[in-house]
């Protein structure tokens, strides 16, 4: 029988737009960052690495970002991780917003 919980979290997961997604992997960088989880925190950095489109300019600043924060978590500087990725992940979500309400003006 499947897990309802995970179910329910897959398909979030199917259903979120790639702005969303991005959020996600930011709310669950921060939480390993509480836990103090050096992998996980690497690991999904390095998925946000992965995600970068170099053809924009900000890709450039993110990914030296995201390699910062990956030494960090090498060194266990946790709480920096979190004050360099909690803004960005506020930043995305007043992006998602703002797309949201732009779509509905025009619809």
């Amino acid at each position: 029988m499947r897990n309802p919980q995970r179910e329910y979290q897959r398909q979030s997961v199917m259903n979120a737009s790639p702005i969303k997604l991005i959020i996600k992997l930011y709310d669950l960088a921060i939480q390993a960052s509480y836990a103090e989880d050096e992998k996980k925190v690497r690991d999904i950095i390095a998925t946000l690495i992965k995600g970068l489109n170099f053809d924009y300019e900000p890709a450039d600043q993110l990914f030296n970002l995201y390699r910062y924060c990956q030494d960090l978590a090498r060194e266990g500087n946790f709480e920096e991780i979190r004050t360099i990725l909690e803004p960005l992940r506020d930043a995305w979500e007043e992006s998602a917003t703002l797309t949201t309400v732009q779509k509905a003006k025009g619809a």
